[in-house]
């Protein structure tokens, strides 16, 4: 029996939208496990030097489910949260006036809890013109074009505009993101490799880059080089369980189950009553044939979960199974 999660890279599609600062998942159960509920996203806007921006729109989008659309807006601080989220793939842009758009890709949960979706707004400079795609850069039209290949799937020439876009606006260091997730598509590890580290180099504590390249290195079977990586994505909100969570998540789709279950333990250590890593370290004993943990882990989850938790019978039902052999 195994459980699995899989993860969706971060990629802006369109305008001067660069990357947001959390990876989201989605869980890709077998159907006696499929997710159902009512999803919530939160997070926090801000200005380039950490201020709240209140009052930021923000729309979801998915085409694939009703309602389709979900909009909200950011209170004190910049902080928002919306409910209503189904699972799937949404996409999230963010407006103010006065500030360059921004938009962002990301796989929702709608029964576990999902990751902060943090985002910096940068301010549109003044006589740059009217706000919109690419306002306030040297030739944004080198930005949008990239923006255009990499969706029609032609990860070289969106490369080759990046690159020539960074090189007019070296300032805007954060499309190394972008660069190294075309890299990623083409398969050229080593290049997507150098690019998130030129990110690195002016933005050390970037989550989707250290994310990015954790991830790569576990790809890889370099599990012990990958470690510090994440240890600067749980640093960024260490008292966030669904941060120690999302690692675990990964090491376990990669079949990587000692790392795996050190974070799920991490997670159940910043908040106990973490139902998905009580639920998830249960299946990853299971899998390294640790039957006696595997029950003390499900144990745990039916002690803590609402009667009204629809997945607690199927928990049961594998409880018994391995209480009986």
């Amino acid at each position: 029996m195994t459980y699995r999660a899989s993860f969706s890279r971060i990629v802006s599609r369109s305008g001067v939208v660069l990357f947001v600062g959390v990876a989201a998942l989605a869980l890709a159960a077998e159907p006696a496990f499929a997710q159902m509920g009512t999803g919530r996203m939160q997070g926090q806007v801000t200005d380039p030097e950490g201020n709240g921006l209140e009052g930021v729109q923000i729309t979801a989008h998915n085409p694939d489910v009703t309602p389709s659309t979900i909009d909200g807006t950011s209170g004190s601080g910049g902080r928002w949260a919306i409910i209503g989220f189904a699972r799937g793939n949404w996409t999230f842009t963010f407006r103010l006036d006065g500030y360059v758009a921004y938009e962002v890709a990301a796989t929702v949960s709608a029964a576990n809890r999902n990751p902060n979706l943090d985002v910096t707004l940068n301010p549109i400079p003044e006589g740059a013109g009217a706000a919109g795609a690419g306002a306030g850069a040297t030739q944004p039209e080198l930005f949008n074009e990239g923006t255009a290949l990499f969706a029609a799937g032609d990860y070289a020439g969106a490369v080759a505009k990046w690159q020539e876009f960074v090189a007019v606006n070296p300032t805007m260091f954060q499309v190394y993101g972008n660069i190294g997730n075309a890299y990623r598509e083409l398969g050229d590890i080593d290049n997507a490799r150098s690019a998130y580290e030129s990110l690195l180099a002016e933005e050390p504590g970037n989550t989707m880059a250290n994310y990015n390249l954790g991830e790569m290195l576990v790809e890889a079977g370099d599990v012990q080089a990958a470690m510090p990586y994440f240890e600067t994505v749980v640093e960024s909100s260490p008292d966030d369980p669904a941060v120690y969570y999302n690692v675990a998540e990964l090491y376990f789709s990669e079949r990587e189950l000692e790392p795996a279950i050190i974070y799920y333990k991490r997670a159940i250590e910043v908040d106990p009553n973490y139902l998905p890593a009580h639920k998830q370290l249960g299946f990853a004993y299971v899998n390294t044939n640790d039957i006696p943990n595997a029950i003390l882990a499900f144990e745990k989850y039916v002690e803590l979960a609402p009667p009204d938790d629809p997945e607690l019978p199927v928990i049961q039902d594998v409880l018994a199974a391995l209480r009986n052999g």
